[in-house]
């Protein structure tokens, strides 16, 4: 059960004001039919909502595609969350399976948003939308061999962005081998221009990424290493890929990354992260042989922050739990948002998301900052 779990690590780390003890699932649907997969979201406090990227891992076929839905965010006080696919009009060849996304606000009002696709015909691209009330457009895609391993994918500005690739090969052979030998040539991209170049190499598996023009900072998940690199941004971009970052160990191998606003959460860098890589990888591909028992790996959410305070100090932030679940609510979360002072977490192998906590606040995914009126 999560209470006692959460309320042990309470007693032991003394996060009475950071951990959350209620917990509860969420079914989501659209059309009255489940949405699987639940890889990454973002949180648009100001409008409410959020846009949620899925593929389901499991279907039979594999070609099964996947989508951006949108969820308004008042559908999570029921057991079930009715959502609204945005994509079911887009068609590109490969398919459309979207992994790692990003949002922006424009001075418009409209929104940007960005997602991996990682194509059912094995190359992996950037497609870039625009987002007005629900109408989702595509508005282009980004093709470059540097994208062959692409991740996530968080906004510079509306013409630039930066992506993660956990292998620096393509191809399940060269991702393979750099697990098995456990090397470290996950890297950090930047496109500007229709210009893809490497910012940052060396990282085992970059997973989320999360930047912070105002403090300066690029906070990159590394899932391999149990560890949230934190580099300077403006040498990064100026070009110094030698850039020796700061390191804040984390419980498990890091996931997707996002900041929250208000609450006791505020100015915490959320992290999903994995307990065990090796259940996870059980849950996820032991059903392919055999072993369907195997349905729950825990879900684990930490907030770094630094010590005494809510924003992250360079050589003093530190990650502590605010979510543990033994799996059963929700399996392996990939990714965690705050959302009225408490937060909600997604999986890549579950319909449901898990809503904690319930006080009034605001927060923002990512470098898409959700709500113009938010300070940054």
């Amino acid at each position: 059960m999560i209470r006692p779990l959460v309320i042990g690590l309470m007693v032991l780390v003394g996060l009475k004001e950071l951990a959350f003890a209620d917990c509860r699932a969420v079914a989501v649907t659209a059309g009255g039919r489940p949405v699987f997969g639940i890889e990454d979201l973002v949180v648009d406090q100001a409008l409410g909502r959020a846009v949620l990227s899925t593929h389901d891992r499991w279907a039979v076929s594999e070609k099964a595609g996947g989508g951006l839905f949108l969820l308004s965010l008042a559908a999570l006080a029921g057991e079930r969350a009715e959502a609204v696919e945005l994509s079911a009009g887009f068609h590109p060849d490969g398919g459309f399976r979207p992994h790692g996304m990003d949002l922006r606000v424009e001075t418009d009002g409209s929104r940007s948003v960005l997602a991996i696709n990682r194509r059912w015909t094995g190359d992996t691209v950037v497609e870039r939308f625009s987002l007005s009330g629900d109408d989702l457009r595509h508005l282009g895609t980004v093709e470059s061999p540097f994208l062959c391993r692409a991740n996530d994918v968080a906004f510079l500005e509306t013409g630039r962005f930066l992506f993660t690739s956990d292998h620096g090969g393509c191809g399940g052979m060269a991702a393979g081998l750099e697990n098995i030998l456990n090397l470290h040539h996950g890297f950090v991209g930047l496109v500007e221009e229709g210009r893809v170049r490497m910012l940052a190499t060396g990282i085992g598996f970059a997973n989320g990424l999360l930047p912070d023009v105002a403090a300066d900072r690029l906070f990159v998940a590394a899932t391999r290493e149990d560890a949230v690199l934190v580099y300077r941004l403006s040498a990064l971009l100026a070009g110094d890929g030698a850039a020796v970052p700061e390191r804040i160990a984390v419980p498990g191998g890091p996931d997707n990354l996002s900041r929250a606003v208000g609450g006791a959460l505020e100015g915490r860098v959320l992290a999903a992260v994995h307990p065990s890589l090796l259940a996870l990888a059980l849950h996820r591909f032991g059903h392919r042989i055999g072993l369907t028992d195997m349905t729950a790996t825990p879900t684990r959410i930490v907030a770094l922050g630094a010590d005494g305070a809510g924003q992250v100090g360079v050589g003093q932030a530190r990650a502590e739990v605010v979510v543990e679940d033994d799996g059963r609510r929700l399996p392996g979360a990939t990714v965690a948002a705050a959302w009225r002072g408490g937060l909600i977490a997604g999986s890549a192998t579950s319909d449901r998301l898990l809503v904690c906590g319930d006080e009034p606040s605001g927060a923002i995914r990512s470098s898409g900052w959700a709500a113009p009126a938010v300070p940054r």
